[in-house]
């Protein structure tokens, strides 16, 4: 079993069509990105005190009608303080699990695809698990969760804000991990109980490469984990993927 099937194979294609393409990489990385941005400028802005737009992170209400007009499987906005993640996040089908790699949130075809919630998960459940492209020269979608499985990069990056219809919940980082595709272990989208949920963040933290400090009081008392999974960029390692967990 593939750590999700979508996001283990389509990741790979991403980190060599870029390269690859060089310049025409650029630019579309830098179209999408626009788009994306002008979306969130849109449906979820984040303002100071002064109106000049902030670092994403700090919640604010998603316009649910706007967005959802654009796109009626939207099933969450995600922001990551420290990163440019600041995107909608629709939910898979589990009819087609893979429809939304390589289709933009318009429904255009689109090599970066839109993030997206597996088909196994509930956006108001115990646990989320999020697929997202890294893109190589422009920081957006899951660009800058891809170094997170870094001792350094998991300690600059601040929580997640996950919100949906239901209101907005903030998530704080607990660890991270550079993976094999296929590892299995990593691969959980339901618990029966808070105590089973509480166990495996446990075993992750263990296994994780990266974690925060007060890791274990973080896991004691978390309710719900939100999983971003990318391709973490490393060249000679195209079946590694990066597993960044935060809990609530």
């Amino acid at each position: 079993m593939r750590l999700a099937r979508a996001a283990c194979t389509f990741l790979i294609t991403v980190g060599v069509s870029t390269a690859a393409l060089g310049t025409a990489a650029i630019a579309r990385d830098g179209a999408v990105a626009a788009s994306y941005r002008e979306l969130a400028r849109q449906v979820a802005p984040v303002e100071d005190e002064t109106g000049a737009a902030e670092t994403p992170g700090d919640a604010q209400a998603v316009a649910w009608d706007v967005l959802l007009a654009q796109n009626p499987e939207a099933c969450a906005w995600l922001r990551v303080d420290g990163t440019t993640v600041d995107v909608p996040v629709v939910a898979a089908r589990s009819r087609d699990p893979d429809a939304w790699l390589y289709t933009d949130l318009w429904g255009q075809p689109s090599e970066t695809g839109t993030p997206y919630l597996d088909h196994r998960c509930e956006a108001e459940g115990e646990a989320m698990v999020v697929y997202g492209h890294r893109t190589a020269y422009e920081s957006y979608l899951f660009h800058d969760v891809s170094p997170l499985f870094e001792q350094e990069a998991l300690d600059a990056v601040g929580d997640a804000t996950w919100e949906t219809p239901e209101g907005a919940t903030a998530f704080e980082p607990l660890c991270a991990a550079s993976v094999d595709m296929a590892d299995a272990r990593w691969q959980r989208f339901s618990f029966p109980d808070a105590e089973e949920l509480r166990s495996w963040l446990a075993w992750a933290c263990g296994e994780a490469s990266a974690a925060r400090t007060g890791a274990d009081e973080l896991v004691a008392a978390a309710e719900r984990a939100l999983v971003l999974v990318t391709c973490n960029g490393r060249a000679f390692y195209p079946q590694t993927r990066t597993v960044a967990v935060f809990v609530a």
